[in-house]
């Protein structure tokens, strides 16, 4: 870490007051209680008591005396100043003597209990920063929990140059550290193999080091094998073995991203207690990657080549049309000669024979076994034409990794042996006891011929073997086969808070999640909630005039009616959207960016972070580019920017951590915003994906005619507020249900927004979803469609019969006992989510894959049932709450809309690219979709303001109904200039617009 890693501007900011500071602070730091003011009484002059009052203020709030007093922002002085009944402008002549202002400070600290730092403190300080720069890597982060400890420890800050070095200091601590822990691995063998890396292999004309840094985009047979060969690469160098548990896991993956973005020169120049654990660490956490990598990539091609056995199957139906009709035609007139009476028994066979020929009877015969397919058809001799295209890579992807299982898993890993043989010539064919207790029922009839009583000869080995990876293929989604040196494949358990870490922090996780420990507990309130929707919903289909009635045995719901804006309100929305400034979309940025500072989020991975004018333009294009969907060529050229120059600036400062970081700072500034609190509290949002088609090789996509025809094409999900800020977004499989990704960000929400509900469409519930949502403290209101579908449950103890009307729509008895049983592990494993031991999404796949439910999968699907009775029965309750709900969806649809507006270039297509840099154009895109939001929100208000002075009514109800999501002012195309002047500067609002002016 360098020395100094702060610039002049930095040191000249820290040193000073900040700009700005909200309300609730300056009640907490600035209220100077009727101690305070008895200490300040006896001080002379009306300047000397303002002064040692905002003194006080600000040791408290920053944790030293600014320089400057009288950079204070006026509001501070004017509040302390209104406390003391004095005017502010007393503060000029503050400070005239330099000693009376810091005698006033010693007393401070005396007062306070704060004290200068001793040698000894600084010690501390020093072992402390050590600790933490072993668990983070970021400077400025350093800097500011020193300044945190300092103050917590009511110390006074140091100098800022002071400060620094022991910062700086702590992180060269830490690579040496790292290195030292590292070190009983650097053998002299294993050193020569990491140098080797950064020199150019002949083999495959490049340095081993990009070669490993480059990640699939496809999952076809040359990448695959690609992919093995980097793994079988991984396992020679020894990263199997590797040992890190002695080092923090952030810390880890810092040192790998450093190392895969890291050029061979550059590690070169580099000395060995530095470039050793950079290396050591990117290949140990390539293993994994490629790993789950390797996996999903044979997953999607056997998957690719059983659609294409489908499609081949079907044509092949088609084709045979005729040749069925045929049959038939046969079929009958033998019918009717065998059933007519007429005939005698000695004259049926001549008068068939009349009909068809000896001959054309058994052609037909043969024709039609051909045709005949087994009891539920799984068109697996059409999979099996296949089979060269699976065995180019079957066999060393068997030979590669090893895999395990528990319980009755065992006969699948001894299938797979046993074809790993056969390929490796160590068997000619397989063995009468071969296992076959893991080939599905519509599989049997292919694998094994029945009429064969020798099973050695009965097993046909290429069925089998595609049995065999077919079975793997599920069993690894759902753990119940795992890998070891895998994040996403490794069993079920392995993704759960250890039970001896959960038994001591059960009663605090539970609290945080709002769940009692005790099952019957929250059963029989959710029981008295039922009970309860159950007698409104039986009222309602008494009433005669209600929504909800019966209809042919079912229960229909009258939908809403629309919600028309009447004409004034649509004069209102075209007003204000004519008299937005029209503006460009570099301008809005840089202009947002003004305000907020999200810009200070995106920081250099390694080193000091610049902040200059040209830094930032550099930033904002590589934001704009995958915004856009241009690619760094064409925005180049648009920008006059050096190509080269923007992919170092997107490699070293783009990555998903910073597009997070500077997101929530987006949301948090947004939800400050008084029209904000118009359209929302911040506690309901929404989930959706859109989806956009993909030209190239990108892993995630996947093709669905209905939106992509005859190309693929990828799922961007988003959670979007009530606010119409959006708190997270992700690429995602197009052909995945919804529900899979639901909670996500949910879990990950580090925003202040404060998301208590949630909301829909179909595709985003599942029962087990709605248990989730409930043992998390939140509460799912996903918009249902064909509702009277439903399957609708109670309890044991809820009489049916005193809701007559009712009884018949609710007719499945719950499984309390199930619940209760398996209580604490459905809370083991919210609580997993909850506290980030596992993504919600990683977790839901495993649970559906399992080839036999989990248990713990059918107790947490029995809760959910009860949570969504309960959610269906508060539906056809409450008209205000399907409004509300189907707003909120209306909210993310009108996203939609911007985003696609936005997301122009290349007509919309996603072109060839890594995951990594998917993941990072979906958080890019997402930025800049927040920025629109937050400036249309600040001009909307200026504009309502402007036309309030002219005299205009506008209510508050009225604005709920303009939403910020307008796009007519906004220009995305042409040049891609920015106004250098207004970089990193704060400037008024724009002129707004006059209309029939020129744009």
């Amino acid at each position: 870490m360098p020395v100094q890693f702060l610039s002049d501007a930095d040191h000249a900011r820290l040193k000073r007051f900040p700009a700005e500071i909200e309300t609730d602070e300056l009640d907490r730091f600035f209220w100077l209680c009727d101690d305070d003011r008895k200490i300040m009484q006896p001080l002379r002059g009306a300047h000397n008591q303002l002064g040692f009052g905002l003194q006080v203020g600000c040791l408290r709030y920053l944790g030293f005396f600014p320089e400057e007093l009288h950079t204070v922002p006026s509001m501070v002085v004017e509040y302390v100043a209104e406390q003391l009944q004095l005017s502010a402008e007393a503060l000029i002549l503050y400070g005239q003597r330099g000693s009376t202002q810091r005698d006033h400070q010693r007393q401070i600290q005396v007062m306070l209990g704060y004290r200068r730092a001793t040698p000894i403190d600084l010690l501390s300080l020093e072992k402390w920063l050590l600790s933490r720069a072993l668990e983070h890597d970021k400077p400025l982060l350093l800097f500011q929990m020193a300044c945190d400890w300092l103050k917590q420890n009511q110390l006074i800050r140091i100098g800022t140059t002071r400060l620094e070095k022991l910062v700086a200091t702590a992180g060269n601590q830490a690579q040496e550290t790292t290195y030292a822990t590292l070190k009983p691995l650097l053998t002299q063998t294993v050193c020569a193999a990491l140098d080797q890396l950064l020199l150019v292999d002949a083999d495959i004309d490049r340095t081993r080091l990009s070669w490993l840094q480059r990640t699939p985009t496809d999952h076809n047979p040359k990448q695959i094998l690609e992919t093995l060969d980097k793994i079988i690469f991984l396992q020679q160098q020894g990263a199997e073995g590797w040992d890190f548990s002695q080092l923090n896991p952030n810390h880890i993956n810092h040192l790998a991203k450093v190392g895969s973005r890291a050029t061979n020169q550059s590690l070169q120049r580099s000395n060995e207690v530095r470039r050793y654990p950079l290396l050591l660490a990117f290949l140990k956490q390539s293993l994994y990657t490629f790993t789950d990598d390797l996996i999903e990539m044979v997953n999607q091609r056997l998957w690719e080549l059983y659609r294409k056995a489908k499609r081949n199957f079907e044509a092949d139906r088609l084709r045979a049309t005729r040749t069925l009709s045929e049959k038939l035609r046969t079929y009958r007139s033998i019918g009717h000669i065998l059933l007519d009476e007429g005939i005698e028994d000695d004259a049926v066979r001549a008068a068939a024979f009349e009909v068809i020929s000896p001959e054309d009877l058994q052609r037909s015969l043969d024709e039609a076994t051909e045709l005949i397919r087994p009891d539920n058809d799984a068109y697996v001799d059409y999979f099996c034409q296949s089979y060269s295209k699976v065995r180019t890579f079957s066999t060393k992807f068997l030979a590669t990794l090893e895999f395990r299982a528990r319980g009755d898993d065992q006969g699948l890993l001894k299938a797979l042996q046993l074809v790993r043989d056969i390929h490796e010539g160590k068997r000619r064919k397989l063995p009468a006891d071969a296992p076959t207790d893991f080939i599905l029922k519509s599989w049997r009839a292919y694998v094994i011929d029945a009429g064969e009583l020798d099973m050695s000869k009965a097993i046909n080995w290429r069925y089998y073997e595609l049995a065999a990876l077919w079975g793997l293929r599920q069993r690894l989604r759902s753990g119940a086969v795992y890998l070891i040196h895998s994040r996403r494949f490794n069993e079920l358990s392995t993704y759960l808070m250890p039970k001896a870490h959960w038994q001591t922090k059960r009663e605090e996780i539970a609290l945080l999640m709002g769940a009692p420990l005790d099952a019957k507990v929250r059963i029989e309130e959710r029981k008295q909630e039922l009970a309860g929707l159950m007698a409104k919903v039986e009222g309602l289909l008494k009433a005669k005039d209600s929504d909800l009635r019966e209809e042919s045995g079912r229960l229909v719901l009258t939908p809403l009616v629309a919600e028309e804006k009447t004409q004034a309100l649509k004069q209102l929305a075209l007003t204000i959207s004519d008299r937005l400034p029209r503006v460009n979309i570099t301008d809005l940025l840089v202009e947002v960016d003004s305000w907020t500072q999200f810009s200070a989020a995106l920081t250099h991975l390694r080193a000091p972070t610049r902040r200059d004018s040209e830094s930032l333009k550099h930033l904002y294009t590589c934001l704009l580019a995958q915004a856009c969907n241009l690619d760094f060529q064409q925005i180049a050229t648009s920008t006059g920017l050096d190509y080269r120059r923007l992919k170092w600036f997107n490699t070293w400062y783009i990555r998903d951590e910073t597009l997070e970081e500077a997101n929530q700072t987006l949301v948090n500034y947004h939800f400050h915003l008084p029209l904000s609190q118009l359209w929302g509290g911040g506690i309901l949002s929404s989930s959706d994906g859109q989806r956009f088609p993909a030209k190239g090789s990108i892993r995630k996509a996947r093709a669905l005619p209905k939106y992509f025809g005859y190309r693929k094409g990828v799922t961007f999900y988003s959670w979007t507020s009530d606010q119409f800020s959006q708190y997270g977004s992700k690429p995602v499989t197009t052909t995945t249900r919804d529900s899979t990704y639901v909670l996500d960000e949910i879990n990950n929400n580090e925003t202040e927004l404060s998301i208590v509900e949630h909301t829909t469409d179909t595709a985003g519930y599942t029962e087990l979803i709605f248990a989730l949502f409930d043992l998390l403290g939140l509460r799912f209101s996903p918009k249902i469609r064909d509702l009277p579908d439903q399957k609708l449950y109670y309890t044991a103890d809820i009489d049916m019969e005193t809701y007559p009307k009712l009884k018949a729509h609710v007719q499945d008895l719950l499984q309390e006992t199930q619940i209760i049983d398996d209580w604490d592990e459905m809370l083991r494993l919210t609580g997993s989510m909850k506290t980030g031991w596992v993504t919600a999404s990683l977790i839901v796949q495993k649970l559906q894959a399992f080839p036999r439910k989990h248990p713990l999968m059918r107790s947490l699907q029995e809760y959910g049932k009860l949570i969504k009775t309960i959610h269906i029965l508060r539906w056809y309750c409450d008209p205000v709450k399907r409004r509300k709900m189907g707003r909120q969806l209306n909210k993310g649809e009108a996203l939609h809309s911007l985003r696609g507006h936005l997301f122009f270039a290349n007509q919309a297509q996603l072109r060839s690219q890594q995951d990594e840099q998917l993941l990072h154009q979906v958080g890019a895109l997402n930025l800049v979709i927040n920025a629109i939001i937050i400036w249309n929100t600040v001009y909307i208000e200026k504009v309502v303001q402007q036309l309030r002075k002219d005299g205009l009514e506008i209510s508050d109800e009225d604005l709920q109904s303009v939403w910020p999501t307008r796009q007519k002012h906004l220009n995305v195309y042409g040049a891609y200039l920015y106004e250098a002047e207004r970089i990193g500067h704060k400037f008024d609002l724009r002129p707004l617009h006059r209309p029939g002016s020129q744009p």
